[in-house]
């Protein structure tokens, strides 16, 4: 595995060397696994950001950051394959409610939430005497039984659906998510949420609450799995105005900052060129001086968000400091997907009308708890430099997210790894590696489906372990038809409207091309025929069901389309 270390990011002290817990090396470790929201690949500072993000700083200094993690384009199956090791297909995310067709909905590994042929990451830990808790984003499901006090998880606030309003009113995405739009405190439905409620703070809140309740005896799992910056943007009074006039320069501009600082941190090759937008119909220098006013305030909130995130983690690590348990535990970051497009229109049974009519989105009332505000299509892309596209494609702006694993016994801290290919499923047999921990072949009387993930437990503590995957093996996806596999520096991409036409693949060079602009599938189409054939023999193999094109909730409505998980919200 090759290597390249970078110290002092932020010229943060060093973690604490005075863990009382370290003292035996027998201590089964702790396990924080934090998740954000829809942030892109460059929005913190350790991969290239402006966004001040000192704790998060801290982690890179005391850990590895992979440059070629890879998840889901979509949120709920990421998560599902983060927490279960599992292919999406297999383990019930197949496709993100409610966005079933016809011809999959309530089929095998389209369940809609995670099914029973799974154990949690969660469920694992707690069979070998691990004390679990999580807060935040769960979006695995409604029904009874499948519920995060049902699945693993001893001590849970959570929020169910995919987002929601971060203040204490809460509102749904669109009517289409209202059903699964609800908050459970340890299995109960919370009928409501606290005047002072918001999203990132709760959930930090509740965080450090579960953690001064392990067990000393115990070592934990902790699962903080923030809802932000997911849209809504909105950020409490106080922080409004942190970022006050940074992005007013434009698009272009920041985009370049970044790809200058991720080359002088080595994150990226020094001759990776700038590229512009996909979509050449945004141009900075072409909007409106109101225009740009808009989307320079939406910057401005998103990045106070992610500043607030940071904060927020802040909170948990001096929380386990003051617990001396820190130096005994792994502590892991990263983000769901690429930063999200959809403006608030796009969501399922949304329009413009609606929008206007139920949200004051007016300038000075962005970021307000009555808002609905989205990041849009050009800051999405800028925040997944050097990658082109977002949240929804199987680019690798979509795809490819930021990825840091911090604390005890890593080796070469402060490192980057450029080499590792890595999928969000790995993630689950590494920490039971880590955690000396098996899952065992059936749960509850049934059959589980195999890991897609391998484990890189190793990499970890020795920087010169063997890599996970031969030259030749492939990691493949498949969300919303939207299709990629990797192999190497390979590339192979299948994408619906607007961004291709559903049929046609087309082949990169990931190693000089990052940003997936130069075809190659004319130069090199045997190449491009067996990457196609691998990701034929994965769908085969998982169960891939494709789409009749059809959306199960336009015919039957909301209401019914959750029926089948039983919602716990009546």
């Amino acid at each position: 595995m090759k290597r390249y270390i970078l110290y002092s990011l932020s010229g943060l002290a060093a973690l604490s060397a005075h863990s009382q817990n370290t003292s035996n090396e027998n201590v089964s470790p702790n396990i924080l696994l934090i998740v954000v929201d829809d942030m892109g690949f460059s929005d913190t500072q350790p991969f290239g950001g402006e966004i001040q993000t000192p704790h998060i700083n801290r982690l890179a200094e005391q850990g590895i950051r992979f440059t070629r993690f890879h998840t889901s384009s979509l949120s709920a199956p990421t998560r599902a394959m983060l927490l279960t090791g599992v292919d999406n297909h297999q383990n019930g995310l197949g496709i993100m409610p409610p966005l079933h067709a016809e011809n999959q909905y309530m089929q095998p590994g389209y369940e809609g939430g995670i099914n029973q042929r799974v154990m949690t990451l969660a469920e694992v830990l707690h069979e070998n005497n691990y004390y679990t808790c999580m807060a935040g984003k769960w979006h695995l499901g409604a029904q009874k039984g499948n519920i995060p006090s049902e699945r693993g998880f001893e001590q849970s606030f959570t929020m169910l659906g995919g987002g929601a309003g971060h203040f204490c009113h809460s509102f749904a995405l669109s009517d289409s998510e209202q059903p699964v739009t609800f908050y459970l405190d340890n299995g109960k439905k919370v009928d409501k949420l606290p005047d002072d409620f918001y999203s990132t703070r709760y959930y930090t809140d509740k965080m450090i609450e579960y953690l001064r309740k392990c067990p000393q005896d115990k070592p934990f799992f902790g699962y903080l799995a923030f809802t932000a910056p997911h849209d809504p943007l909105q950020i409490i009074p106080e922080w409004k105005d942190r970022e006050k006039g940074t992005y007013d320069c434009g698009y272009d501009s920041i985009r370049s900052a970044r790809l200058e600082r991720q080359k002088q941190m080595g994150l990226i090759p020094a001759q990776t060129p700038d590229t512009d937008l996909s979509n050449p119909s945004i141009q900075w220098n072409k909007l409106s001086k109101e225009q740009q006013e808009e989307q320079s305030r939406k910057m401005e909130i998103y990045a106070s968000m992610i500043e607030y995130v940071d904060y927020s983690i802040g909170r948990v690590l001096e929380e386990l400091e003051k617990e001396h348990k820190l130096d005994n535990t792994l502590v892991l970051f990263m983000s769901d997907n690429g930063a999200n497009p959809k403006e608030p229109e796009s969501y399922p049974g949304n329009t413009k009308e609606v929008i206007q009519e139920r949200y004051d989105n007016q300038l000075e009332n962005y970021g307000n708890s009555n808002s609905f505000i989205s990041l849009g299509e050009a800051w999405a892309e800028v925040c997944n430099t050097p990658y082109s596209l977002y949240k929804m494609t199987t680019h690798e702006g979509g795809i490819c997210v930021p990825l840091i694993i911090s604390g005890k016994n890593i080796s070469q801290k402060g490192s980057i790894d450029h080499t590792t290919l890595l999928h969000v499923t790995d993630l689950f047999p590494t920490i039971l590696e880590y955690t000396h921990t098996q899952r065992p072949s059936s749960y509850r009387h049934t059959t589980l489906a195999p890991l897609y993930g391998k484990s890189f437990a190793q990499s970890l503590t020795d920087a010169n372990a063997s890599p996970i995957r031969a030259s030749n093996d492939a990691l493949c996806f498949e969300m919303k038809e939207d299709k990629a596999v990797i192999q190497g520096k390979w590339k192979a991409v299948q994408l619906t409207p607007p961004h291709g036409d559903g049929t046609t693949w087309k082949l990169y060079n990931l190693e000089t091309d990052l940003a997936e602009q130069n075809d190659l599938s004319e130069v090199y189409p045997a190449k491009l025929k067996e990457l196609i054939k691998l990701w034929k023999e994965y769908a085969k193999s998982v169960g891939y069901i494709p789409s009749d094109r059809s959306m199960t909730i336009k015919r039957i409505g909301a209401e019914a389309f959750y029926q089948y998980q039983q919602s716990l919200s009546h």
